[in-house]
């Protein structure tokens, strides 16, 4: 049976995204959004399920029983943590939801929900937390390009520095860490971190592979 993931609707960007992350690693997504949203969804892969002001009737008609990763990321914290709750009541594994006030966050912890604090970087926690594989490149002009990518247990870039990285491809490397931004040339890759790189997009694929 296929692997299923809930995510609610952040009513930004970092929602497809992440969409787009999980069903390139093989889970069907259930997406919680608006009537007014959901045709932003139309042309990826998923099942929408319309929120209103009855929130039970949402958790009434899914099926939590396969669903292994919901994340609840809209603006609404106590939204985020109501959906939260009844996923792990009905035995979803890992939880994740964004949160700002600290008796939500409390509560979210009690409930065994894993939070993000939103002014950090959610969609790399979120990769990070969820041992997803994701690689993108994206043209910027011309031949340059812009490389994302979560270096994962795998990886051969794990122990290269950033130095020895921008040799490689002549370009410019930039690691995420938690809430570090990481330019220095002898620092080491680990497994975790969020790379960012600028240079030709035939230099960037060889790091992919």
């Amino acid at each position: 049976m296929a692997r299923e993931a809930l995510v609610l609707d952040s009513n930004d960007e970092m929602t497809r995204q992440l969409v787009s992350v999980l069903a390139e690693n093989g889970y069907v997504v259930r997406v919680i959004t608006t009537k007014q949203r959901a045709k932003l969804f139309e042309k990826s892969p998923v099942y929408i399920h319309l929120i209103d002001e009855n929130y039970d009737k949402i958790i009434r008609e899914i099926d939590f029983s396969h669903i292994e990763i919901a994340v609840f990321a809209s603006p609404n914290d106590m939204l985020n943590l109501t959906l939260a709750k009844a996923a792990r009541s009905q035995g979803v594994p890992m939880v994740i939801i964004t949160a700002r006030g600290s008796a939500i966050i409390k509560e979210a912890e009690e409930a065994g929900v894993q939070i993000i604090v939103p002014y950090h970087c959610v969609i790399s926690r979120l990769l990070r937390m969820l041992n997803l594989k994701f690689t993108k490149i994206y043209p910027l002009r011309g031949e340059i390009s812009m490389l994302e990518m979560l270096v994962t247990s795998d990886s051969h870039l794990l122990g290269r520095t950033i130095r020895d990285v921008e040799e490689e491809i002549g370009g410019r490397v930039a690691v995420i860490r938690e809430d570090q931004i990481i330019t220095a040339g002898e620092a080491e890759i680990q497994e975790g971190d969020y790379v960012i790189a600028i240079g030709y997009q035939t230099d960037l694929q060889k790091i992919t592979e």
